[in-house]
């Protein structure tokens, strides 16, 4: 089958690109797909790509509307030379509007976060507020003209109300090492308002005056300055390391003796799946719409209540008083069975045979 792919970027080291990069791989070396990778910036990818994934690449500039007509161009063009036999698009909020473009292409819009998910904080009615209520308010009719929405979880499918939606879960690509936990608390997020670092540093600040030798160790990309300066001023920079994205992240998991999540918004969060899959004990607050998708019953971790700083730091202070046992270890790995790759991967074969199957019983 030939496939076209549209997102963003595949140079960024977040969840997406790195589900994307294995996912691509994997139809690639296990179904022999043919797999057109088109993309905004040319910027090489963070996670290798096979060989075969040939890349394309759209030069987008000058004002919004110049910006817009230039991405519509773009995807025409791009899908007249490739003949794809079906696009799946990962791209943003300008994404939804491909049905609109007449490519005569069957389309997949595959949706990776909630469908509430905001990256600033809710302040009165001004512009950045208005543009996410519009937003909200027509994406959902963007959406239902795809040929099908494919979600991560029953959670998020239930966001989306249409009935078009598939749920697919992002599959669980990491070899766990064995296990050398010590005192080390976990993070794995960017720095940004939907991460929730800023919710995380005021709950370590009380952690440590019960457990002083323990550390956190946040790996995220983006501007730290906030995170610091917040950090500064709770008196905790001793025992908080600000890190950079790391290609050896399995090692850190076998290394840390807790996982710990404070997201604002998620999809299915690759992070905490790993951690899980690594015997990490994991704590998350039960935010829209991913945490809750992993964390299925208290056997597999603690699923807080969004917002309750208490709740959480009492997990983690029973999580520390184990400490090393790993409470909810084996029932965590066994929990995230269910997303091997050949059983998520044969999914993805399943429904892209049977949306080309679809359109060309229409064509007839």
């Amino acid at each position: 089958m030939k496939l076209l792919y549209v997102l963003p970027r595949m140079s960024g080291e977040g969840g997406v690109q790195r589900v994307i990069a294995f996912k691509l791989n994997y139809l690639v070396t296990h179904f022999n797909f043919d797999i057109h990778l088109l993309c905004h910036d040319q910027t090489p990818a963070f996670y290798p790509l096979d060989s075969r994934i040939q890349m394309h690449y759209l030069t987008l500039e000058g004002n919004r509307w110049s910006y817009f007509q230039k991405y519509r161009r773009g995807i025409k063009n791009t899908v007249a030379t490739v003949r794809p036999e079906v696009v799946v698009v990962c791209d943003g909020f300008k994404g939804y509007f491909l049905p609109y473009f007449k490519l005569d292409v069957p389309l997949i819009f595959e949706v990776h976060g909630s469908y509430y998910n905001r990256i600033y904080p809710s302040r009165g009615w001004g512009w950045k507020n208005i543009k996410y209520f519009f937003e909200l308010l027509i994406k959902r009719r963007l959406a239902a003209r795809f040929n099908c929405l494919v979600v991560l979880s029953k959670e998020a499918k239930e966001e989306w109300k249409l009935p078009s939606t598939v749920v697919i879960p992002n599959p669980n690509w990491i070899i766990p090492l064995p296990r050398n936990p010590q005192k080390v608390a976990l993070m794995v997020a960017r720095h940004s308002y939907e991460k929730g670092i800023d919710r995380m540093l005021p709950i370590w600040a009380q952690f440590i005056q019960n457990h002083p030798d323990w550390i956190l160790r946040i790996f995220g990309s983006g501007s730290k300055i906030n995170s610091h300066s917040l950090a500064h001023q709770l008196g905790i920079l001793d025992s908080v390391h600000f890190e950079d994205p790391t290609s050896s992240i399995t090692e850190v998991y076998a290394q840390s003796g807790m996982f710990l999540m404070t997201s604002r918004f998620e999809g299915l969060p690759m992070a905490l799946m790993e951690a899980m899959a690594c015997g990490v004990p994991s704590v998350a607050y039960d935010c829209p719409v991913g945490p809750r998708a992993l964390l299925l019953t208290k056997e597999h971790g603690y699923l807080i209540p969004d917002g309750n700083s208490e709740a959480f730091l009492s997990a983690m202070n029973e999580i520390a008083l184990d400490f090393p046992t790993a409470p909810h270890a084996k029932t965590a790995i066994a929990s995230v069975a269910r997303f091997q790759p050949e059983i998520v991967m044969k999914q993805w074969v399943v429904l892209l045979e049977s949306i080309r199957s679809n359109a060309n019983d229409n064509k007839v």
